[in-house]
């Protein structure tokens, strides 16, 4: 039986639930997020209270060093990405819980070294993704690692965002996506699509050298599904005038109306110079060959944290490369579930392990379906299989 708190909700003795919470919302960037905060509160509320790295950031948001970089990055994001800073106040006044809480959850490792750059990081080891894109299948399959207090705190938000008059002077604009969410934070960084034919995943970068009052990682990806193209994406990952603040990768099938695909990685770190106004990016096409990514850079020149996210990344990319390349859904499915590492495995279910994999995506982009699963992809059933809503292609679909 699951053990209960009376005042927090559910403990971290759950266990890993079959449940995929989906909601389906409409309204402005405030709106989303009220109703995505009312709706789930609770986990929300258990989120908070549960998951270790917080109380490490509010220490170092109490500090002087702390609070300037805060201020700083909410300040350019009230200028950059004023809606998604709408988007967060929303879900903080709909679950009823402090604004500034939610706001250290999107800074990330950015407000947790902010005091001393060469501490060691509680990067532990994150997700894998892997891609095909041939003439007989166009499939993106995703397990999303996370710290283990990250377990069943997630939901999947559906959403079509009718920006306010307020938000449109703001420079927001109409936007229909799905992504899975973590508990409390915008939409964006983990996994999901868009209608304008944009399927993605993501991977956490652990660069060493951190831009405090860059755009957080959690803001580049949730504008980025507003993407219309391509080349859009490749602009808003670019970010002129301020420039990634932390480091990320994103895997992206782009759909057109012609019925064309293309698979992509881009690879993104915070610039070395204080003075370099963007991120660095790398792009790579697959046209042949299959994507394969985990928690490492793999072509940009970037200096990195040393540890366990590094470990497993290593040791994950040596268990799928043992693996013949990917042809099909099937396979895709089977490597992702690989649990054949001594300490490190491609899927993460040990009881003991600091990160788990806390759900599998697979986009199936023939048969225009998102699969997720709970439990490993080769031997169990999707608890859910959403929709692939191409809206903005109709003469694709």
């Amino acid at each position: 039986m699951p053990e209960y708190s009376g005042t927090d909700g559910l403990v971290e003795k759950l266990g890993r639930r079959n449940a995929v919470p989906v909601v389906y919302l409409k309204g402005s960037h405030y709106d989303i997020g009220f109703d995505t905060g009312r709706l789930f509160a609770s986990v929300i509320k258990n989120f908070l209270v549960t998951y270790e790295n917080l109380p490490d950031f509010e220490k170092e948001y109490a500090t002087e060093t702390g609070r300037g970089a805060y201020d700083k990055t909410l300040a350019n994001m009230k200028n950059r990405y004023p809606q998604y800073v709408k988007e967060i106040q929303g879900i903080a006044d709909g679950a009823n819980v402090p604004f500034y809480k939610l706001f250290l959850l999107h800074l990330d490792d950015i407000i947790g070294t902010i005091n001393d750059p060469k501490l060691p990081r509680a990067d532990a080891g994150g997700c894998s993704s892997i891609g095909i894109n041939t003439p007989d299948a166009s499939v993106l399959g995703h397990n999303e690692d996370a710290f283990s207090a990250t377990l069943n705190h997630w939901y999947i938000v559906s959403a079509h965002v009718i920006p306010s008059p307020e938000e449109i002077q703001y420079g927001a604009v109409e936007e229909r996506f799905a992504s899975l969410c973590y508990a409390g934070q915008l939409p964006g960084y983990t996994m999901g699509h868009n209608e304008n034919g944009l399927v993605f995943s993501i991977n956490t970068l652990s660069a060493l050298h951190l831009k405090p009052g860059g755009t957080p990682r959690t803001f580049i990806t949730r504008a980025l599904l507003a993407a219309k193209s391509f080349a859009e994406a490749e602009k808003i990952l670019r970010d002129e005038g301020l420039g990634a603040a932390n480091g990320f990768s994103i895997n992206m099938i782009w759909s057109d109306a012609w019925g064309a695909r293309q698979l992509y990685n881009v690879e993104v770190a915070p610039e070395k110079t204080d003075k370099s106004a963007r991120s660095a990016l790398n792009v790579h096409k697959y046209d042949k060959d299959s994507l394969v990514h985990c928690n490492i850079y793999q072509r940009l020149n970037v200096t990195e944290v040393i540890g366990p996210i590094i470990d497993s990344s290593v040791a994950r990319l040596s268990a799928i490369n043992h693996h013949k390349p990917p042809t099909n859904r099937r396979d895709v499915a089977a490597i992702l579930s690989d649990t054949s590492g001594k300490t490190f495995t491609v899927w993460q279910g040990r009881p003991d392990t600091i990160i788990k994999t806390i759900t599998t995506g697979i986009f199936d982009l023939d048969k225009r379906s998102w699969s997720i699963y709970i439990d490993q992809a080769n031997n169990s059933e999707p608890v859910a299989v959403l929709p692939l809503r191409f809206t903005q292609l109709n003469e694709l679909f």
